[in-house]
């Protein structure tokens, strides 16, 4: 998906949620979001953003929909213009990375 924000900037990029005891390995993880990780651990109760840990590096579009989540649970990134970019992972409940 490619979507232009206010600014008229190319966006994209998709939030993919996991539920509840499910599993998913770091593999999987890497695979998802097209890289190394990284983890946002977000004040909601147990919920977790994963993202491309090198994805502005890599030149991915900003992710309108987690930017957004970001900013409604860290204010201070809108503060300093922060982003997300590229695929995220949501891990909601007891969703969590498992080694296999």
């Amino acid at each position: 998906m490619v979507d232009k924000n206010h600014k008229g900037e190319r966006t994209g990029g998709t939030v993919k949620t996991i539920h509840q005891h499910e599993k998913l390995t770091l593999e999987q993880l890497q695979k998802l979001v097209g890289g190394y990780i990284q983890v946002f651990n977000l004040p909601l109760d147990k919920t977790n953003l994963v993202t491309n840990e090198d994805g502005k590096l890599m030149g991915m579009m900003m992710n309108t929909t987690a930017t957004k989540l970001l900013h409604e649970n860290y204010p201070h990134t809108v503060k300093y213009g922060d982003f997300v970019v590229g695929d995220v992972v949501v891990l909601h409940g007891d969703a969590r990375i498992t080694r296999r």
